[in-house]
């Protein structure tokens, strides 16, 4: 079943947990693969800036149905089998986890693809706002 889920980062999700749940919903299925990635707070900007934290602000109502819609939509692509997307919000420091998308899938092929489109769709479409505090001051975030 596709879930998307939005957390704040007080609130305990680990991936080991949404793997676990990708594979219950999957047992009787035809899966060959199961594909995770995990979006890190980096501890440099691109400019080479040193990053002391890293601020997610979000939409909650327009956040959760998005992620929910774009699991949805995901999960209809053809050889998906399961799929769930987790983003946390709040403030975060360099090398916590934010993101966490897990894919259940008949073939590894799709499940790389979808994996890069999921990220891609993640990053460009839900509304939520990052604000990085550097040593050199704090700014908004464009969408890389």
């Amino acid at each position: 079943m596709p879930t998307g889920i939005l957390a704040r980062k007080e609130d305990f999700i680990d991936l080991s947990s949404l793997i676990k749940m990708v594979k219950d919903n999957v047992r009787e299925k035809n899966c060959g693969a199961i594909v995770t990635f995990t979006g890190i707070v980096r501890g440099k900007t691109l400019d080479g800036k040193t990053v002391e934290k890293l601020e997610y602000e979000v939409f909650e109502e327009a956040a959760r149905k998005s992620l929910e819609e774009m699991s949805r939509a995901l999960s209809l692509i053809s050889g998906v089998l399961d799929v769930v997307i987790c983003h946390r919000y709040g403030t975060f420091a360099p090398g916590d986890e934010v993101l966490y998308v897990v894919l259940a899938t008949e073939r590894s092929s799709t499940a790389f693809d979808v994996l890069k489109l999921a990220v891609n769709r993640v990053k460009h479409e839900i509304p939520i706002w990052k604000k990085e505090h550097t040593t050199d001051g704090s700014y908004w975030v464009e969408i890389e």
